[in-house]
């Protein structure tokens, strides 16, 4: 593309009008119109060198500053100006909306937009490049906020990319907040670490400075993006509801880089999770039992999307915006545009589900609903039920109080074996659990918590001397002595004893004697 070109989009960003071909044209916005900023905060828990070099004084450092590019249901006509296509190929070089940048700068993002355009899908029609470029989209500036509470959609930014969707979710009712990807050439694995620690500050920030909901926040992620919001979830208690878009989370060699992430723990996934992903690239997901099995405490949602040959970028604005204006996609282009346009169907009514209780969009999830004008053959959805976690002690010690130690042993008992990430597992603390019982005169919960323990520790003897113990001061002699001797049976066949073994021998063998 020759200078000339360049200067007439460059200013085109500007100056030209709305144009009669809509970005939104076949998507279902919703009611509210649209705000956009961006703000850049402070972490002041973290500092970084100001240069290249390694810093050698304290000066040299400063406090991580964090990106956070803000979309939110909007008072109409309170912005600024409406945003451009164009204006999103560049803003993530902004640490404000009122920010303004040189003309170069400008120019060679735009260049390199262009480049990756006819690298992804062909030569596309310049005129058609133009138009996109110049074409404003639902964003206002600095629009003011609607004066209520909306969930928030947390993420990583994907300049571009995911615009188009932030835009829609915005036009929902949801306050999106996505925040500059790290600056680091390591594994996802290792992005991850600063990643989630950004988001969830960003997030604490979202709750403290907008009108989002603190109770109701959800995240997603498009490509590597939705690595971080996978691992985020299994460890941040705020996140209620996850999605990602063509993320390869569990093909060969993705999976490698964020299995082997401190963050990932696929048993502690407990919130909704909906995983969008194209037909062609399904077929590598060879690690998908981690998402049928490993992830059992979640409600899973798997949509493929089943057009052939989608780009891996159809997902993302790039794609859809190709079909819609360059006249590079070829005779599918309309089956690529409503690809996109079923997957922002579904995540839309995902969260409204999740985050809204909204019992309509629940119902949509359940099945496969006909989408007047889509062929139902463009997609499949396959639902996977979460299985019941069990209990923390803390709940445990709560189904207690609330429902007694017959049934909080019930209920702990049967889902103990199949959760093994439940601190009910860990003897000791279960252990201490039960002598305070014990010390209160609570016999039967003492008796209840001890014995369910030594259920889950048969060769501990100390943990089934402590049953024994309690029986003991119940006045149960005979289960007393039946417990002992268990623990005798234990020590015995030993080979060696420490001291405190030899004493608790002794001590449950004079139990036998009485």
């Amino acid at each position: 593309m020759n200078k000339a070109i360049f200067f007439f989009l460059l200013q085109a960003i500007v100056v030209l009008p709305a144009q009669s071909q809509s970005v939104y044209q076949n998507l279902q916005t919703g009611k509210y119109e649209v705000g956009f900023r961006i703000v850049t905060v402070e972490d002041d828990t973290r500092y970084e060198a100001q240069g290249n070099e390694y810093p050698s004084s304290r000066q040299q450092l400063k406090r991580r500053e964090i990106s956070i590019h803000i979309w939110y249901p909007a008072k109409a006509n309170s912005g600024n100006r409406r945003i451009t296509y164009g204006e999103y190929c560049y803003n993530h070089l902004l640490s404000s909306t009122s920010e303004t940048i040189d003309s170069t700068r400008i120019r060679s993002q735009l260049r390199s937009r262009w480049r990756t355009v006819r690298s992804y899908f062909g030569e596309p029609d310049e005129n058609g490049w133009e138009k996109l470029v110049a074409a404003p989209l639902l964003a206002h500036i600095d629009a003011e906020p609607v004066n209520s509470t909306f969930p928030l959609l947390m993420g990583s930014l994907r300049p571009l990319s995911t615009s188009i969707v932030n835009e829609y979710m915005a036009s929902h009712g949801y306050i999106i907040a996505m925040v500059e990807y790290p600056n680091f050439n390591g594994t996802f694995g290792d992005m991850a670490l600063d990643d989630v620690r950004d988001m969830q500050l960003a997030m604490t920030w979202m709750v403290n400075n907008t009108n989002a909901d603190l109770a109701k926040i959800g995240s997603y992620g498009f490509s590597g993006a939705g690595f971080s919001q996978v691992l985020m979830a299994m460890s941040e208690k705020r996140i209620k509801a996850i999605a990602d878009l063509e993320s390869g989370l569990f093909m060969d060699r993705l999976f490698q880089s964020l299995s082997a992430s401190n963050y990932y723990k696929p048993g502690k996934l407990r919130v909704p999770f909906l995983h969008i992903f194209s037909s062609d690239l399904s077929r590598e997901e060879i690690y998908l039992n981690q998402f049928e099995d490993k992830m059992k405490f979640s409600s899973r949602y798997r949509l493929i999307l089943n057009q052939p040959a989608l780009h891996h970028w159809d997902f993302a604005s790039e794609g859809y915006t190709a079909c819609l204006f360059l006249n590079n996609r070829g005779d599918d282009k309309r089956k690529i545009e409503q690809s996109f346009e079923v997957s922002c169907s579904y995540l839309v009514k995902f969260f409204d589900a999740y985050l809204k209780d909204d019992q309509e969009a629940m119902a949509f999830l359940q099945g496969k609903p006909a989408l007047e004008g889509y062929a139902s053959e463009l997609w499949d959805i396959t639902r996977y039920d979460a299985a019941q976690p069990a209990p923390s002690l803390d709940q445990f010690e709560y189904l207690i109080a609330q429902k007694g130690i017959e049934e909080a042993v019930s209920i702990t008992r049967s889902t103990i074996m199949i959760d093994s990430t439940s601190n009910v597992w860990e003897g000791s603390r279960m252990n201490s659990m039960g002598y305070r019982y014990l010390a209160d005169k609570q016999y039967a919960e003492a008796i209840g918590i001890f014995k369910l323990n030594a259920e889950l520790h048969t060769t501990t003897a100390s943990w089934i001397d402590s049953l024994a113990e309690a029986y003991e001061l119940s006045g149960d002699t005979d289960n007393m002595k039946k417990v002992s001797q268990q623990v005798v049976a234990i020590l015995t066949a030993k080979e060696t004893l420490s001291d405190s073994d030899k004493s608790l021998l002794e001590l449950n063998q004079e139990r036998l004697q009485k």
